[in-house]
């Protein structure tokens, strides 16, 4: 679990920080730091990962830390030089059947992965309804869900796992 601790750490605070700068109306550009940094942790653990990787298993959690950590370097990178983010939006969309997929698979062995693979398919879903389809009728939604999923669907998840307590 310490990866993904470390991880979901990271994924926590960014989630928070751009919904909170999104509301607040700061500059998209300010956030793109730190979600590069995010980013770039979880795809540095996860190549660290692959080389270690002795399963199927570990592979499934690979290509998870990969979906996670490209969503951050893809979000930073329409930041900073203002990208159409209708494909970001299809990206996100896949991941939300991915993140489907997880949760129902977990759901037999683990409820507490149902919860976060669903709730972490909800926010990519939101992201496709947005960005690709542009149904902006949702208003600030995805801001707060960005917060909330943040703080529950990440940091204090993450805190559990860096405390072995999970």
């Amino acid at each position: 679990m310490g990866v993904l601790g470390i991880s979901l750490l990271f994924v926590g605070i960014v989630l928070v920080m751009n919904g909170i700068n999104r509301i607040s109306g700061v500059d998209a550009k300010s956030t793109a730091f730190m979600n590069i940094v995010t980013g770039l942790v979880i795809v540095a653990l996860n190549i660290v990962g692959a080389a270690r990787a002795e399963n199927i298993f570990d592979y499934q959690s690979i290509a998870s830390g990969f979906l996670f950590g490209f969503t951050y370097i893809f979000i930073a990178s329409n930041y900073l030089f203002k990208f159409d983010l209708r494909p970001f939006g299809w990206f996100s969309l896949f991941v939300a059947i991915y993140a489907t997929v997880m949760a129902v698979t977990n759901f037999a062995t683990d409820i507490r992965f149902t919860l976060l693979w669903s709730a972490w398919a909800l926010l990519w879903l939101e992201g496709f309804l947005e960005l690709s389809l542009k149904i902006n009728r949702l208003g600030k939604i995805f801001p707060y869900l960005a917060i909330t999923e943040g703080v529950f669907a990440a940091f204090i998840p993450a805190m559990f796992m860096l405390l072995n307590k999970w």
